[in-house]
């Protein structure tokens, strides 16, 4: 017994698999990652709108206002793209930009920026999202007033709430039984 078709199907290039996402992180879904980028033109410190309940402030703690009003608009204080050294202490006078979470009002776990590492906020002793920073900029000119001074946000975030308890789908039923009318 021949088959004819089989040769066609085994000649044909393999369909092209998009690459899965770790076995924690799902690729859809509620729990999925979500990507947010915006221009801080509104100066620091900003409000970064997750959904329709929580965000994020963004603030940068200075201590000295003197040195900022002095200083060039468009100089870089903070960037996420310039590697630092491993090595070396962080310097405990720089300026380093802070995550507060802020849901339904209430204020909840502040965190440092650190690009690439993934950081879960709490509100109380509950996880509530989880944030990457994936870019951030700040410019004194930022730092100053609102205004076009090149800063911006990109970030990926996902909730950490639990999933609805709806229970699978309910049955459709057998459509060759007729539905007993109770």
């Amino acid at each position: 017994m021949t088959f004819p078709a089989l040769p066609g199907l085994i000649g044909r290039p393999p369909f092209d698999v998009p690459p899965l996402p770790g076995p924690d992180v799902p690729a859809s879904g509620p729990a999925a990652p979500r990507v947010l980028k915006q221009e801080l033109t509104a100066g620091l410190p900003v409000r970064v709108d997750l959904d329709g309940a929580r965000g994020l402030v963004l603030a940068v703690p200075l201590g000295v206002a003197r040195s900022v009003l002095a200083a060039d608009p468009q100089a870089v204080v903070f960037d996420t793209r310039v590697p630092g050294d491993p090595a070396a202490a962080r310097d405990a006078g720089a300026a380093w930009p802070r995550l507060t979470l802020v849901a339904d009002g209430v204020i909840g776990e502040t965190v440092p920026v650190v690009a690439g590492v993934p950081a879960a906020l709490r509100l109380g002793a509950v996880a509530v999202v989880e944030v990457t920073v994936d870019l951030l900029v700040v410019t004194i000119g930022t730092l100053r007033s609102p205004g076009q001074f090149a800063s911006r946000l990109a970030l990926r975030w996902r909730d950490l709430g639990p999933a609805p308890d709806t229970g699978p789908p309910r049955p459709a039923g057998d459509p060759g039984i007729p539905a007993l009318n109770a």
